[in-house]
């Protein structure tokens, strides 16, 4: 098998530009129509009237990245498809998400999921998570749009900076004009592009290769495997540590994050939240499932003659498999390639347009009305200083993506910032939800606690990486040309892209089956740790620490916190009040039973007289 460089034809851009010109539309049409985006109300939860589908969908879309879309696929080629059982626990993590944390947002009426923390706790826990999501989700976005954009031009002849341009005007776009409910119903149709392009993957490979061969040649080649049931912390997939990541990441995601808290208060109430939810995950349980399949697919394809160590190779990190072959592939049908990248635009534009949304919202509700005299301004302002937050945001983001390619390791250390600050704030969450002894000062050194122990075994792992053992890779079907390499783009990509894939591999490009490097220096214990452990240690951590120094600091003090119901989850109040009509009870028949002996001691006093 030899390869070249992929083409796209003028059909793909035709499709491409389409796509693009049809989102910016859908930003135009909500500028003027319904309440033409006057209220912040109307801008940040678009008048909390919207239908379920496209919420749904929209819950879906931004949950699945570009990266995530570009990057499950080489996690299955590399390491097979432990992560695709995490798929059992998500329903799991969203139903405790929806009776725990949601009901108390609808409650409160919230704008943002922060507002909680300073009802429950105080303005300094609320500005602190805060600022943390601005600061974690700012670094995110560029990388979201850069990652796709630079694995396309490495496999395809589809500039970077023409995706990375494009794509992010076209967001900050129609984000400025429609606001949340540009958000949302471009998201459906985003999510539809995704299906259709996944979709044309799949088709258009179990007909070439049959799919009873896809699974035989994926089995055979060791990527269709069960985590196994080891208790060793550092082994990357144990069945423990997927479920259990599984089910945390879920319940940080619909329980602690804004972006998707933001999407579900645009519901009337908590009862159509909830369906929305069970269907939007539903959706992204389906299409994530489908991208594990796709890797197997490209697997199958590429098992005799990989891209990534063959002589002349055209790819030169495993981020940029999907990419080259929609184009590799499905090339031979004119359109079909274009059509799936818009699938791959359509993730990233969805989850960036989101995220400036809720950057809006938090800058706006929790940074700037509660330090300010606001009353003073009218709706009007409030609602052009959230576009103008925006439009800022979209801008920051194009800026930030077009650095990136110079940002050279801080790249990486953005992606550990976004990942170790999920677990710390769900914890404080929780504490608030499910504790009433839970104090400000308590929950705040339980969280930076957590920050903290997440950091440095974050930071430091990446700082020593641990080279995780990948599957093995052949070159026996590829014609022989060893005198020829083509690197096609910056390699930076393979350590940064993939938020599932932390570590990068060295593969050797001389053998048929590469020499894989796996013998590791003497690192620190703790940096050995598998990654998917981080999440669960640091909510334990963030749990225990802020409830024992809650407990501690009201005994020295001797002031205890007085909690309303409302800022309490009706699980710990269920759970309570049953505790106590059960001791209420025990009391009661205890009481009649002590009038009963009382009665039959007086009965027998005066049967004896």
């Amino acid at each position: 098998m030899g390869f070249e460089k992929a083409t796209l034809g003028i059909l793909d851009y035709i499709l491409i530009t389409i796509m693009l010109l049809i989102s910016s539309g859908i930003g135009l049409y909500f500028r003027f129509s319904g309440g033409k985006q006057k209220t912040t109300n109307e801008y940040l939860l678009a008048g909390k009237n919207m239908p379920i589908l496209p919420v749904a969908f929209s819950i879906m879309a931004s949950y699945l990245s570009a990266i995530s879309v570009i990057g499950t696929p080489a996690e299955v080629y590399m390491f097979g498809i432990h992560l695709l059982f995490s798929n059992i626990v998500y329903p799991v993590g969203v139903l405790a998400a929806s009776y725990v944390c949601l009901p108390v947002f609808f409650k409160m009426g919230a704008c943002t999921a922060y507002e909680y923390l300073e009802k429950r706790f105080g303005k300094l826990t609320r500005t602190f998570t805060s600022v943390v999501f601005i600061l974690q989700t700012i670094l995110y976005m560029p990388i979201v749009l850069y990652a796709p954009a630079l694995a396309l031009s490495a496999a395809t002849n589809l500039s970077t900076w023409t995706s990375v341009l494009s794509v992010g005007t076209v967001c900050t776009f129609y984000c400025t004009l429609g606001g949340m409910k540009a958000v949302l119903w471009t998201d459906l149709f985003q999510a539809l592009l995704m299906f259709i392009g996944i979709f044309a993957v799949l088709i258009t490979g179990f007909s070439n290769i049959g799919f009873s061969e896809v699974f035989r040649v994926g089995y055979e080649g060791g990527r269709i495997v069960v985590p196994g049931f080891s208790l060793n912390l550092t082994e990357r997939y144990t069945i423990w540590n997927v479920f259990l990541k599984g089910f945390i990441m879920s319940l940080i995601t619909f329980g602690a994050n804004q972006i998707q808290i933001q999407r579900l208060l645009t519901l009337k109430n908590i009862s159509r939240c909830r369906k929305t939810l069970y269907l939007g995950i539903a959706f992204y349980t389906l299409f994530h499932g489908f991208t594990y399949i796709v890797g197997l697919v490209i697997y199958a394809h590429y098992n005799k003659c990989d891209p990534l160590t063959a002589p002349n190779k055209p790819i030169s990190a495993a981020d940029q498999l999907l990419p080259y072959y929609m184009i590799n592939v499905l090339g031979a049908i004119p359109g079909l390639p274009g059509l799936c990248i818009c699938g791959v635009f359509g993730a990233a534009l969805s989850t960036v347009s989101s995220a400036m949304n809720s950057l809006s919202a938090v800058t706006i509700q929790d940074l700037v009305k509660p330090f300010l005299k606001y009353k003073r301004y009218s709706e009007k302002t409030m609602t052009l200083f959230a576009k103008v937050l925006t439009l800022f945001f979209g801008i920051l983001c194009i800026l930030m993506t077009v650095m990136a390619d110079s940002l050279g390791n801080l790249i990486q250390a953005a992606f550990t910032v976004y990942g170790m600050c999920g677990a710390p704030i769900l914890a404080v969450f929780l504490l608030g939800m499910l504790t009433t002894r839970t104090n400000e000062k308590g929950a705040l050194i339980g969280l930076l606690s957590s920050l903290c122990m997440t950091a440095w075994v974050s930071f430091g792992a990446s700082a020593r990486r641990v080279r995780p053992k990948i599957l093995p890779l052949s070159t026996e079907g590829c014609i022989a040309n060893s005198s020829l390499f083509n690197t096609t783009s910056s390699s930076i990509l393979s350590a940064t892209v993939m938020s599932m894939l932390p570590e990068t591999s060295t593969l050797s490009t001389t053998s048929a089956i590469p020499k894989i490097r796996t013998e590791n220096p003497p690192i620190f214990p703790l940096y050995r740790i598998s990654y998917m452990w981080y999440a669960p240690f640091g909510l334990l951590i963030g749990l225990t620490v802020g409830y024992i120094s809650s407990i501690i600091i009201s005994r020295i003090t001797g002031e205890y916190p007085d909690v309303a119901d409302e800022f309490v989850s009706p699980v710990l109040i269920n759970f309570t009040s049953k505790k106590k009509s059960s001791k209420d009870q025990g009391i009661e028949i205890q009481a009649q039973e002590e009038a009963e002996h009382l009665t039959n001691g007086v009965s027998i006093h005066h049967t004896a007289i």
